[in-house]
C-alpha cells in the first residue's frame, strides 16, 4: 500500500473516492463485488484528529447559521458547543447580527436568547426589524438582554409592538446600562407605552438615540416624553415623527426644549403642527442653546409658520439644519414667508443647511429668498427641489451666486421650467462663484452637454481652490506660530574669529592680539515685515486680506494652542466646509436621496 503517514485529517469522502479510484486502476482483475469499495483510511487518520476536525467543522457551520439567523437549522447542543469553544480564548465578536424580516419563531428566539446571555461572545448591533416579535418571543429576548453587557444598538422597528411590549422594553432600560441606540419605529405603541418608556428613560443614563417614529403616542404620549426630556440629559437624538402629537403635544415638547441641555436632533414631521404650533417651537428656539437639527416636514405650517420660525432664529445661533419639506409654503403665490427667510439669510449665521423641497416658491418666492443672499457666508446647503422655479427665479439665484462665498451645495432638481436659458444663467454665474462644489440639475434640454461641461469645470475648480485655501492657511499658521511666539528668541549662532583674523593694536610697538569669541544678535523684525513674510506664503493670493489677518491673530493667542485644525479653519474662515466628494453635506429627507427617514440619525 501507499506509504502515507498519519496527518490527522478527517475521514473525507473525496479522499476515499480518490484512493478507491487509484486502487481500481492498479487492480484490473478486481471482481464486480469489490469494484468501488472505499479504501479504509483509519490507518492514516487518528480518531482524535477526526473528532477535532469534525467538531471544528460543526462549530464553523453553527457560527454561519447564527450569523445569518438560521436558528431553525441548529439545536441547543450545537449552540452550546459553539459557546463553549470560546472559553479560555479571545472573545468572539459579532459586530452586527442582522435578522431583519426572518419571522423568528419562539424556539428560535429562545436559542438567540441563550446566545446573547453567554459571556463568551460579543454582539454590538442586533437588528430585529420586521419579525412580528410581539408577545412571548420578545419577552424571552428582552430578559436575555437584561443580562447582556455588549449590545450597543437594538432595533425593534416594525414588530407590531403594543403598550404591553413597551412596558417590557421599559423594564429592560431600567436594568441594561450598555444600549446606546434604541429603535422602536413603526409599531403600535400608544400613550401608556410612552409613559412606561418615559419613566424608564428618566432613570436610564446610557441611551443616546431614540426612535419612536410612526407610533400612536398622541398628545398625551407626547406629554410623557416631554416630561422625560426635562429630566434626561443623555438623549441626543429623538425621532417623534408621525405620532399625531397635535398642538398640545407640540406645546409640551417645546416647553421641554427650554430646559433640556442634551438634545441635538429633534424630528417632529407629520404631527399636524400647523402655523399655531410653530409659535411654541419658535419660543423654544429663542431659549434652547444645544439643538442643531430640527425636522418639521409635512406639518402644513404655511407662510405664517415660516415667518414665526425665521424671526425666532434671529435669536438663535445653534440651529444648523432646518427641514421644512412639504409645508405648503408659498401657496397661492404668497411670498411673505420667503421674504422673512431671505432677511434671515442676509443678516444671520443660521441655519447652515435648509431644505425647502416640495413647497410652492415659484419665481417670486425664489427672488425674495435670494434678494440679499449674496451677503450670506454661512449657509452650506440649500435644497429647492420641486419648487416650481422657472427662468426668473433662476436669474435671481444666478445673480446672488456671483458674489456669494459660502454656499457649497445647491439642489434645483425637478424644476422643469428652468429650461435651457436657466441652466445657461447658472453656468455663467458659476464661472464667477468660487465656493459651490455640488449642484443638482435636470439638464432636460437638447443642448445640455456644453452647459453641463461648463458647470462641471466650475465645480471642479472650486473644489481644488478650497483645498488650496485650507492648505495655505495651515502653512501660514505654522509659520506664524514660530515667528510671532515671544518665547522663541530670534538670534544668530555664536561664532569665533579664526586664527588669521586679528584685532589691530591701538599702541605703537604693541603686538596684535587675537579677538575673543563674539555673539551677534539681531533686533526682532518689526511686525509689519513679519506680516509681509507670512503673506508671501500665499503665492497665488487665494486668501483675502481679512482671512490672513484672522490667521495671524489666531496664531498669536496662547489660548488657541492645542486646538484642532477644524476649529482653526472654522474660526479664521467664518465656517469650515469639509473637503469631501459627497456634496450632500447634511442629511436630507427621504425623497431627496431615496433612503429612509431613520437615516437622518
Amino acid at each position: 500500500m501507499f506509504g502515507i503517514t498519519s496527518i490527522n485529517l478527517p475521514r473525507s469522502q473525496s479522499l476515499e473516492i480518490t484512493f478507491t479510484h487509484k486502487k481500481q486502476k492498479k487492480n484490473n482483475n478486481s471482481t464486480a463485488q469489490s469494484y468501488g469499495a472505499p479504501l479504509q483510511l483509519d490507518r492514516y487518520l487518528t480518531n482524535e484528529g477526526h473528532r477535532i476536525v469534525a467538531s471544528y467543522l460543526r462549530q464553523k457551520q453553527t457560527q454561519g447559521y447564527v450569523q445569518k439567523g438560521y436558528f431553525h437549522k441548529i439545536n441547543e447542543k450545537d449552540l452550546d458547543d459553539l459557546i463553549k469553544s470560546c472559553e479560555g480564548v479571545a472573545t468572539r465578536t459579532f459586530e452586527t447580527l442582522n435578522y431583519e424580516d426572518l419571522h423568528l419563531s419562539h424556539r428560535e428566539c429562545k436559542l438567540l436568547a441563550r446566545f446573547l446571555k453567554s459571556e463568551n461572545v460579543v454582539v454590538r448591533t442586533l437588528m430585529l426589524r420586521k419579525n412580528h416579535l410581539a408577545g412571548t418571543p420578545l419577552k424571552v429576548l428582552l430578559k436575555a438582554l437584561r443580562k447582556n453587557s455588549t449590545v450597543r444598538i437594538l432595533d425593534l422597528s416594525s414588530n407590531l409592538l403594543t403598550d404591553v411590549e413597551a412596558k417590557w422594553v421599559a423594564k429592560l432600560l431600567k436594568k441594561n446600562s450598555t444600549i446606546k441606540e434604541l429603535y422602536l419605529a413603526s409599531n403600535r405603541i400608544g400613550s401608556d407605552g410612552a409613559k412606561h418608556l418615559a419613566k424608564a428613560l428618566e432613570e436610564n443614563t446610557t441611551v443616546e438615540r431614540l426612535s419612536l417614529e410612526s407610533n400612536r403616542l398622541s398628545e398625551k404620549g407626547g406629554g410623557y416624553i416631554a416630561d422625560m426630556l426635562k429630566i434626561n440629559n443623555t438623549i441626543k437624538y429623538i425621532h417623534l415623527g408621525s405620532n399625531n402629537l397635535q398642538l398640545a403635544g407640540i406645546k409640551e415638547i417645546s416647553e421641554a426644549l427650554k430646559v433640556n441641555s442634551s438634545l441635538v436632533s429633534l424630528s417632529l414631521d407629520v404631527n399636524n403642527i400647523a402655523p399655531e404650533g410653530t409659535n411654541f417651537v419658535s419660543e423654544a428656539l429663542k431659549v434652547n442653546k444645544t439643538l442643531t437639527h430640527l425636522y418639521l416636514p409635512r406639518n402644513n405650517i404655511g407662510d405664517q409658520g415660516l415667518k414665526n420660525l425665521s424671526k425666532a432664529l434671529l435669536s438663535n445661533t445653534t440651529i444648523a439644519y432646518l427641514d421644512l419639506e412639504f409645508n405648503n409654503i408659498g401657496i397661492n403665490g404668497d411670498t411673505e414667508g420667503m421674504e422673512v427667510m431671505g432677511k434671515l439669510l442676509e443678516n444671520h449665521i443660521v441655519p447652515r443647511a435648509l431644505n425647502l423641497t416640495n413647497n410652492h416658491l415659484g419665481d417670486e418666492g425664489c427672488s425674495a429668498l435670494f434678494s440679499g443672499f449674496h451677503k450670506n457666508k454661512t449657509l452650506e446647503s440649500l435644497i429647492l427641489s420641486h419648487c416650481n422655479i422657472g427662468l426668473d427665479g433662476t436669474r435671481a439665484i444666478g445673480k446672488a451666486l456671483r458674489d456669494n462665498v459660502g454656499l457649497q451645495n445647491l439642489s434645483l432638481h425637478m424644476n422643469s421650467d428652468v429650461g435651457a436659458d436657466g441652466h445657461l444663467e447658472l453656468a455663467q454665474a458659476l464661472e464667477k462663484n468660487t465656493s459651490i462644489k455640488g449642484i443638482q440639475l435636470d439638464y432636460n434640454f437638447a443642448e445640455w452637454e456644453s452647459v453641463g461641461n461648463s458647470i462641471h469645470q466650475s465645480l471642479t475648480r472650486n473644489h481644488f481652490l478650497q483645498r488650496e485655501k485650507y492648505s495655505v492657511a495651515c502653512r501660514i499658521e505654522v509659520a506664524a506660530r514660530i515667528m510671532l511666539n515671544s518665547n522663541v528668541k530670534q538670534q544668530l549662532p555664536t561664532y569665533s574669529r579664526n586664527s588669521k583674523t586679528i584685532k589691530k593694536s591701538g599702541r605703537p610697538g604693541k603686538p596684535p592680539t587675537s579677538t575673543s569669541p563674539q555673539k551677534l544678535t539681531f533686533t526682532k523684525l518689526p511686525f509689519e515685515i513679519q506680516e509681509q513674510i507670512l503673506f508671501s506664503i500665499d503665492e497665488n493670493h487665494v486668501l483675502t486680506h481679512l482671512q490672513l489677518i484672522e490667521i495671524i491673530k489666531w496664531s498669536m493667542k496662547r489660548s488657541t494652542l492645542g486646538k484642532s485644525m477644524k476649529e482653526f479653519l472654522t474660526k479664521t474662515f467664518s465656517a469650515y466646509y469639509p473637503l469631501t466628494s459627497d456634496v450632500k453635506l447634511w442629511p436630507t429627507e427621504a425623497t431627496d436621496f431615496g433612503g429612509t427617514s431613520t437615516e437622518r440619525f
